[in-house]
């Protein structure tokens, strides 16, 4: 939710901030998931029917139907379809409203955090109630920025806070030093970190944070780190590291750490302060679910270290690929052979769809060392994603996708492995199957089109990729699935 009102020099309060928050059209439908249908609902039910496709406005009720309406919300989401704005919500609902606030920097709402100031001082009960504070768009360049008076200043208010998350902060020591200087005293269960860059103490800083949230469980480090790589030594060509001096303690016990880089972007330097006994700033001792990408060969040298390290207590491991033409730099006997028997389910993102057999049988490499030890191996789920390039590629020339479906259909792998989906990105959202495509294996040779490559759509390659798991397939236990570019990205 943005904090937007649209007079600066009004006095904000509470009856302000409610009557100008946005007005979305109602949906009835959401409410009837539930046999709780009393008169508030059935009045507007029947208003609805009679007036189909307008929202609903409450100036047209008397203000006890409306808060008796209010009343019948039990969903946040249910209360965020509705276009019903009152004047005095119940309780139940104003906490169900306020549960999760943002904040937005970017320099069309930069007088939010004043305007949401202002609100807490007329209300302070209000923000008691938020648990979840977003804070997005706070790039260094933008004017004014908000004063570390006033954000800290929210953040005393905010006395039930119990996850934080950042996106697109482009100066993330600025709220460390100054305005954000109380972060560490909040307890958080969540911390989120998206498109965030600080400057030489800046992970110190996370760190003391870190420190002040005993009881944290979930991490999120995406796209995160050092604003400009020449600040840790060597030229850009350097690959970057980060020697913080922040003398940590034992850190809290996470169960949920994601650190994901984008393919661009490589910064190692949170996991090699997780691998650093030293100075690690939290603890993996727990740890349940992992997401890493893997964007040099130095990617690979840590997971194997992180996976060795919670072997007793992972289960869900996400890993993106981002390398480059993996296929030609880099070597497959310079990569470790995991240990991967603990874990129930993999999901793979290959960003370079073109080098899926590459990584399959890096991946194939370490399910034959299960199958050496003679474990009993956890694997229950797999997903794999392969981006738009893989259609430039015949899978029916790629041995290692008909081994992969040999070994997960024997033994030990066999009875207890439930599903392999794998979902193949479209180019672009008009992509169809080409007019040659009249059989469902047919592929015309090079001859067809004068010595060219033909430009095969990617349900050609789907149909051709399923036609490499015929013991999968005739199991049940295979799925392909064809997405656009939009909907890429794994949930953990």
């Amino acid at each position: 939710m943005n904090c937007l009102i649209d007079n600066p020099a009004k006095k904000c309060n509470e009856h302000d901030f409610l009557a100008h928050l946005p007005k979305t059209s109602l949906d009835l439908q959401l409410k009837s998931r539930k046999p709780r249908w009393g008169w508030p609902e059935l009045l507007l039910s029947s208003l609805s029917h009679a007036y189909p496709g307008r929202p609903i406005m409450t100036e047209f009720f008397p203000q006890e139907l409306v808060n008796a309406i209010i009343d019948e919300v039990r969903d946040f989401n249910d209360l965020k379809a509705c276009s019903l704005t009152c004047r005095n919500f119940s309780s139940h609902s104003r906490a169900l409203l306020f549960q999760e606030l943002k904040l937005d920097g970017r320099p069309a709402y930069r007088d939010a955090f004043q305007r949401f100031h202002d609100f807490c001082v007329v209300s302070p009960h209000i923000p008691s109630l938020v648990q979840t504070f977003c804070i997005h768009g706070y790039h260094r360049s933008h004017s004014p920025h908000p004063g570390a008076d006033t954000v800290n200043s929210i953040l005393q208010f905010m006395r039930n806070l119990k996850v934080i998350k950042f996106y697109d902060v482009t100066s993330f020591t600025d709220f460390c030093d100054g305005s954000m200087a109380r972060l560490p005293s909040h307890s958080f269960r969540e911390i989120h970190l998206y498109d965030v860059f600080f400057l030489e103490n800046g992970f110190d800083h996370i760190c003391a944070i870190l420190q002040g949230s005993p009881n944290l469980q979930r991490l999120f480090v995406h796209h995160t780190g050092p604003m400009a790589l020449p600040m840790f030594g060597g030229d850009e060509t350097s690959r970057p590291r980060l020697d913080h001096t922040h003398a940590t303690h034992h850190g809290p016990p996470i169960r949920d750490l994601s650190v994901v880089s984008k393919y661009d972007y490589k910064c190692p330097a949170f996991i090699e302060a997780i691998l650093e006994t030293r100075t690690c700033p939290l603890s993996i001792n727990e740890l349940q679910r992992f997401a890493f990408s893997l964007s040099e060969s130095i990617d690979f040298q840590h997971l194997g270290e992180m996976l060795t390290l919670t072997s007793g207590t992972l289960r869900v491991l996400s890993l993106t690929f981002n390398f480059p033409n993996a296929s030609r730099d880099l070597p497959l006997d310079s990569l470790p052979i995991v240990g991967i028997g603990h874990l129930s389910k993999v999901a793979f993102m290959i960003t370079y769809g073109r080098d899926g057999p590459y990584y399959l049988r890096w991946w194939i490499q370490s399910l034959k060392k299960v199958i050496a030890c003679d474990e009993t191996p956890a694997l229950r789920v797999m997903d794999l994603e392969l981006g738009p390039s893989f259609s430039l590629a015949n899978p029916a020339a790629q041995p290692e996708w008909n081994e992969f479906d040999q070994i997960l259909s024997s033994p030990p792998f066999d009875d207890g492995f439930r599903a392999l989906t794998i979902q193949v990105q479209k180019r672009s959202s008009d992509e169809h199957v080409n007019q040659w495509d009249e059989s469902p294996l047919a592929l015309p040779s090079e001859s067809v089109l004068g010595g060219a490559t033909p430009h095969r759509s990617v349900e050609v390659r789907a149909k051709h990729l399923k036609a490499q798991f015929p013991r999968l397939a005739g199991k049940g236990k295979l799925s392909i699935k064809i997405i656009h570019q939009s909907e890429a990205g794994y949930a953990m």
